[in-house]
């Protein structure tokens, strides 16, 4: 349909400027790729570790694998070592906020190299699988239980190696700044 009021010459029309398309290199995007791919292996394993273990083992109950370990149906209401016991809302949220951190780290890293990158899936998987046991089932279920140490799961455990990662990267900054080459 033709426009009924014609434009005057000396009136500029505003038209969209079509935003450049970003490029990002392959690599950048293999990079991408593999930082969801070892985040969403770490949720797939956690969480069916855990339910494995919940229609194996009544709540409470425990199975001697060695002298020194056992698998072991605990309900954690509390944090890490089940520190802040009874505050799920405040936990999940702490673990909103976490993976926040961890995606806002990922895209505006103070040195990008793939041990940092690999740390952050690991933090980012292992507090989604937490996250979702306090959703779905108001604690997280531990299970992994070495005498004399507090019991933990596949998320707990993808959370520390994660944090050891990225410090082990800090670190070693210089000479990973020297060579950063990707796996």
């Amino acid at each position: 349909m033709a426009d009924l009021h014609p434009v005057a010459q000396d009136e500029p029309t505003l038209e969209p400027v079509p935003e450049p398309p970003r490029h990002e290199s392959p690599r950048r995007r293999r990079s991408h790729r593999r930082f969801m791919l070892l985040a969403a292996l770490v949720v797939i394993f956690d969480q069916i570790t855990k339910v494995i273990l919940r229609e194996t083992l009544e709540l409470g109950d425990r199975e001697w694998l060695a002298e020194f370990f056992a698998f072991s149906h605990i309900a954690n209401d509390g944090g890490a070592f089940g520190v802040f016991g009874g505050q799920n809302t405040v936990l999940a949220v702490s673990a909103v906020v976490a993976i926040g951190v961890v995606a806002i780290y990922y895209f505006f890293p103070p040195m990008d190299h793939w041990l940092i990158r690999s740390g952050l899936a690991l933090i980012l998987g292992g507090a989604i699988g937490n996250l979702l046991d306090r959703i779905y089932q108001g604690h997280v279920t531990d299970f992994i239980d070495f005498i004399h140490f507090p019991a933990f799961n596949v998320a707990d455990a993808a959370i520390n190696v994660g944090v050891a990662a990225i410090v082990i990267a800090l670190l070693f900054s210089d000479f990973l700044k020297r060579n950063p080459r990707s796996p």
